[in-house]
């Protein structure tokens, strides 16, 4: 038996794996308003973020390091991006 086959069934059975986590989530409108409770939620994590980054900035007049601040503002913007995601996709607005 040659080498190249033996490892190409783990690397399939790998590719298999990825691929069947990359469905696309189902639309259920019963999930909206949890789509919205938690954009509602990230939105106001943001302004909290936002408010302490700028403050920290305030302060520092150019000798404060704000990365701490800052690495928080930039994860609760990507959640609120993902909450919004949610909300696109959950709350189907009818013409």
């Amino acid at each position: 038996m040659r080498p190249y086959k033996t490892a190409a069934a783990p690397l399939a059975l790998l590719a298999l794996m990825v691929m069947g986590g990359c469905t696309t989530k189902t639309s259920d409108p019963a999930y909206c308003g949890v789509a919205q409770t938690g954009y509602k939620n990230d939105l106001a994590d943001v302004n909290l973020r936002l408010s302490q980054y700028s403050a920290c900035v305030s302060r520092s007049t150019g000798s404060a390091a704000c990365s701490a601040e800052f690495s928080a503002l930039q994860s609760s913007q990507s959640r609120l991006e993902s909450s919004a995601n949610d909300v696109r996709q959950y709350c189907k607005v009818t013409p």
